[in-house]
């Protein structure tokens, strides 16, 4: 008593459960157990189906586990590593001859694989419990039977969680002398096998010989053949619905068996209902949950080509700003140049001293100026020709030789010129 009162009520619920389920009666080694896995009700139980209570034995399996991992573990990253690659590349050709021998070999008589396959003591020992049933059964009583499940009994469990199933157990003892007429009178009956497969139910048969058998036969505690139990997941946890124990009537077993499915597959319909309403609501959250990803997704596309389009807006406008600062540097500079320039020009000559040329000038304007310059002078004393560009009209002719005299370029005594101005492009192709 001690023990049940350290426990929770939620703790005696799964103590029960198991009990019930499994017949253990021993409650130190039970509590145990289920202290092992934490009271996790569902590891516990395939725990006690396929292992032992022993706790030494649990160590050494739980090490033994613990090694599988880490070598399935190191596979698995030799598999993902190139020399793994280059390994599978080059056995190749081995899996493909190999599948070819294997071809081959299923197209020997049956005494013939017998012979290399070996003894058959070696072959069976390959076998799960439920093969080695539906073998025993297939050679005593044909192959007119249910479809029995081949996996083992734990196997079978996960099904019928998964798929929301009933499971039906059959422990065997195949010397009873029972045995006989329920495999050929029930299991091998037409109306037996079609019901089974109507409901859709999971068949699992098994020797009480076998060590799984046994442990299963323990489980529900069967102490009369032949044996049928029911199994069934409610809410996740699984039980055992009915026991039939002994030999009966087909028609008493498909009673049986129809009383409990009526209660029990409402159940499961109800909870096969619920699974659906929280997959489809998880489909939906899901749904929605990826609508809310590409909606922030295509904001934050809508805001990255914002604000490119910003930075490309401020960079013209900064470069416009530029230019017109540019612009209006050039502006200023061409004023205080002219104003430089008026101030600077020399008074004309007098023509009793020396010999004159007179220029008429026109300007881009229309303004025209006319002036005399001492003939011998150069043609730009005050630097003018790098602002402007002197023209000649007929014929057009430049004048950029800023060294030479107004007489050797053949102004005297007297011409006409136009002023123009130098563009920016002229200017930047002079620099280079």
């Amino acid at each position: 008593m001690e023990y049940l009162d350290s426990l929770t009520d939620n703790q005696k619920e799964i103590l029960e459960s198991f009990q019930n389920l499994s017949g253990e009666d021993d409650l130190e080694k039970t509590i145990k157990l289920l202290q092992r896995f934490n009271w996790d009700l569902e590891k516990a139980y395939q725990y006690y189906v396929g292992g032992d209570l022993n706790t030494n034995n649990s160590v050494g399996s739980s090490s033994s586990n613990l090694i599988n991992n880490r070598e399935n573990s190191t596979y698995e990253i030799n598999a993902n590593h190139p020399i793994g690659q280059f390994l599978q590349l080059l056995f190749s050709p081995v899996r493909v001859a190999l599948s070819i021998l294997k071809y081959i070999f299923n197209l020997f008589p049956n005494s013939v694989k017998k012979l290399i396959e070996g003894p058959e003591s070696s072959r069976n020992a390959r076998l799960t419990c439920a093969e080695k049933f539906i073998q025993y059964y297939e050679e005593n009583y044909g192959e007119k039977h249910p479809e029995f499940y081949r996996g083992t009994y734990k196997q079978a469990l996960l099904d019928i969680k998964d798929n929301f199933q009933i499971l039906i157990v059959i422990v065997n003892s195949p010397e009873h002398d029972d045995t006989p007429e329920f495999c050929r009178n029930v299991l091998g009956s037409d109306v037996f096998i079609n019901y089974v497969q109507n409901k859709n139910f999971v068949v699992w048969a098994g020797s009480v010989n076998e060590k799984e058998g046994y442990k299963v036969n323990n489980v529900f505690g069967a102490t009369t053949y032949p044996f049928i139990g029911l199994v069934v997941y409610q809410r996740r946890r699984a039980i055992i619905a009915e026991k039939i124990e002994g030999l009966q009537p087909v028609e008493e077993v498909i009673q049986k068996i129809e009383q409990k499915y009526e209660q029990l597959s409402v159940q499961l319909q109800a909870e096969l209902a619920e699974q659906r309403e929280r997959e489809q609501s998880r489909i939906i959250r899901q749904e929605q949950e990826s609508a809310y990803e590409e909606s922030l997704r295509k904001d934050r596309e809508r805001e990255r080509k914002e604000r490119l389009e910003r930075e490309r807006k401020q960079r013209e406008e900064e470069l416009a700003r530029q230019r017109q600062m540019e612009y209006e540097r050039k502006v200023e500079e061409k004023k205080r140049y002219k104003q430089r320039l008026a101030e600077n020009i020399p008074p004309e000559p007098n023509e009793d001293e020396c010999e004159t040329a007179q220029l008429s000038i026109r300007f881009p304007d229309g303004s025209r100026v006319v002036y005399d310059f001492v003939e011998s002078k150069d043609l730009d004393p005050l630097d003018i020709l790098s602002e402007i560009i002197l023209v000649n009209t007929f014929p057009r002719k430049e004048y950029l030789d800023k060294d030479q005299t107004l007489e050797a370029l053949g102004l005297c005594p007297s011409s006409s010129l136009i002023v123009e101005e130098k563009d920016d492009d002229d200017d930047s192709e002079d620099e280079e």
